[in-house]
């Protein structure tokens, strides 16, 4: 090694060697600095020749400041700090945000909530966890934001459905309540001066049936009937026919919409539609309507298997009992 003395460190300036290391001593350079330098380095020339060693003209061992070493210290501590040069976050931090966003959307649904209650703690533990792990923590930090703001807005929307229930519940009881009072009023009997509809007995053909508003309806006798070749219905082996007249002896206007049915020895009658007929349309029912003190006369033929054995069953229309023509008195 060089022996002690003031050496030039590289710097322009002369720092002083204490045989093993730099030191923090330093002079400014002069114009002998050289010669001394030669006059040092002769010196240990001489005394290493005379041991049989080797020389060294100067240091060789370069001077570093300290706030050299500090500042190289510290990059080396940043390069190997963790996440100082991981370009990618962690994957669990990004599962954990995936998890947390699925969970608030499910917290938004009434009809999912349970979905969102499992996925956001889920979320808030991976959150953490990523938080202590290699890579950058954007993901982690944002889906712990986002697991509990999801976990509010759930509760808010569970406390807003039940409340919505509890309403409707309420509701529907006092609509019950409501509806039975109605009910108990509408089953009380009524007055004893209100007119019971007046009995339905059988008539006789040619007879004529009244109703309370004393609306009439007539039916005739059966009489025989021949239908031309348009006739359709004339299926059994005799065809009759009946005239039959509605009168309006009511204060009020009278829509008819008479339905017939007739039956001939314990079998149904045809009713027979015929339009060629000379006596105008058989079959056809009257749909104007009658004024009071008006009447409407019509005619309806049919085939039957006995006529000497006849029920019919008709009425003005459907606000009024059906009356009963027949010819077994």
């Amino acid at each position: 090694m060089p022996p002690a003395g003031w050496y030039d460190d590289g710097s322009g300036s002369r720092r002083y060697w204490d045989g093993n290391a730099w030191a923090e001593n330093t002079a400014p350079a002069s114009a002998d600095a050289g010669k001394e330098a030669v006059a040092s380095q002769a010196e240990h020339a001489a005394a290493l020749s005379a041991s049989g060693g080797t020389t060294s003209a100067a240091p060789t061992q370069l001077y570093v400041s300290p706030s050299a070493t500090a500042t190289a210290q510290s990059d080396a501590t940043f390069a190997a700090a963790p996440g100082a040069s991981d370009a990618k976050p962690h994957l669990l931090g990004v599962i954990a945000l995936a998890v947390a966003v699925i969970g608030f959307i499910f917290a938004c649904i009434p009809g999912a909530l349970i979905v969102g209650w499992v996925l956001l703690p889920i979320a808030f533990v991976l959150s953490l966890v990523a938080l202590f792990l290699k890579g950058k923590k954007w993901p982690a930090i944002t889906a712990l934001a986002v697991s509990i703001v999801g976990t509010i807005v759930g509760f808010v929307v569970f406390f807003t459905v039940v409340a919505m229930s509890f309403d409707d519940a309420f509701g529907e009881v006092g609509g019950a309540v409501g509806q039975t009072s109605v009910s108990e009023e509408a089953d009380e009997p009524a007055p004893a001066d209100d007119p019971a509809p007046a009995p339905v007995g059988n008539l006789a053909f040619g007879d004529t049936m009244v109703w309370e508003d004393n609306v009439e309806l007539t039916v005739s006798t059966p009489e025989g009937f021949t239908p031309t070749e348009f006739a359709a219905g004339a299926d059994l082996p005799n065809n009759v026919v009946f005239t039959i007249t509605i009168t309006n002896n009511s204060s009020e206007n009278l829509e008819p919409l008479p339905y017939t049915r007739l039956s001939s020895g314990g079998q149904e009658g045809s009713q027979i539609f015929d339009s060629g007929n000379p006596a105008g349309d058989i079959g056809i029912s009257p749909t104007t309507v009658i004024l009071p003190g008006q009447f409407v006369t019509w005619k309806e033929a049919w085939s039957v298997a006995d006529p000497n054995s006849l029920t019919m069953q008709i009425a003005p229309n459907w606000d009024y009992e059906d009356a009963i023509f027949t010819t077994d008195q």
